[in-house]
């Protein structure tokens, strides 16, 4: 298992991961435009020269904010998640970050449960911010601090 910086090559198969995910998947064009801005680390974990999944996320003025994270079906129960999870906060005590936080789906447990483990805690709720199968589902705000 390796993370390595995102390369074009890699497109196909994180777009394959991201509509397995997520309910409104992110388009080409979202993680083309990530990819291209100097502010966002856009990282791919690798395993076997597939791609098992990645993250973005970016530092702004002391506050670390995930954009996206996802594994692929294939890959997950393996700790990938916790890597780059790992991975995210080791970089944002690197440039002394006070937080780390991210919005997650109110109903997805297993992504709760990880940040969880990681110390996060709900600190807001965005009502009514996913849309859902059964209509409009809120957005838990997590955060960690570091400081």
């Amino acid at each position: 298992m390796k993370l390595v910086d995102f390369l074009p090559d890699f497109l196909n198969d994180i777009i394959a991961i991201e509509e397995q995910s997520f309910l409104h998947p992110w388009k080409e064009k979202m993680f083309l435009d990530s990819a291209a801005n100097e502010l966002v680390s856009f990282k791919v974990i690798v395993e076997n020269e597939k791609v098992a999944g990645y993250c973005l996320f970016w530092i702004l003025e002391g506050q670390a904010e995930i954009l996206n994270i996802a594994v692929s079906p294939d890959f997950r129960r393996r700790s990938f998640a916790k890597q780059m999870l790992q991975y995210i906060i080791e970089c944002s005590k690197e440039k002394d970050t006070e937080c780390v936080f991210l919005d997650v789906r109110a109903g997805n447990s297993a992504a709760i449960s990880l940040y969880e483990s990681f110390g996060f805690e709900k600190t807001g709720i965005r009502k009514k911010y996913y849309t859902g199968i059964s209509g409009k589902e809120d957005a838990l705000i997590l955060r960690k601090k570091l400081k």
